[in-house]
């Protein structure tokens, strides 16, 4: 039984000693007294180093400024990773049929007379054809192309997906 009590007093008593310690601590920050005593260091260091002899100074390698060497492959790698990112965005869906690849084809024709300028894409997700134009990083540019494109195609929506838009360098 004073075993038991003892195990109790002793933990109770390393609480407090850590609880006294870290009052302590959080006080002096607190208060800033830390400052003096860092700025009483800078001083013995740099009346230190003002000791040292001028061979030990002056031997220290001297940098004068930053030379950049990197292999030429590094750039072809940024360049690629440019071309071949992939972003989230948004496309339009004008087309989907199940199984039935040739309708989705011809959709994905009529589409191209009527707007060459944008890009369109035969995706299958089984057992689906589905037909998506355009690659919108923004929903509002989306939206906005997209009335056009119900005008020719009704069942158009929007759809989230991973886009390639044109990086400009």
């Amino acid at each position: 039984m004073n075993l038991v009590i003892f195990a109790k007093n002793l933990n109770l008593m390393k609480f407090l000693i850590v609880l006294s310690i870290v009052c302590t601590f959080s006080s002096l920050c607190a208060q800033d007294t830390l400052k003096p005593f860092l700025r009483q260091i800078k001083e013995a260091y740099v009346q230190f180093d003002s000791l040292r002899p001028a061979a030990v100074k002056d031997s220290a390698p001297k940098v004068s400024g930053l030379v950049e060497r990197k292999d030429a492959k590094i750039d072809l790698l940024i360049e690629d990773y440019l071309e071949n990112k992939k972003f989230n965005g948004y496309r339009i869906q004008i087309f989907s049929s199940s199984n039935n690849k040739l309708d989705a084809i011809q959709a994905k024709s009529e589409f191209l007379k009527s707007f060459s300028d944008i890009k369109s894409y035969l995706v299958y997700q089984a057992p689906n054809f589905k037909v998506r134009v355009g690659d919108f990083l923004d929903r509002l540019e989306a939206n906005k192309q997209l009335l056009l494109i119900q005008e020719a195609f009704p069942s158009a929506f929007l759809v989230k997906c991973e886009v390639e838009p044109n990086v400009k360098k």
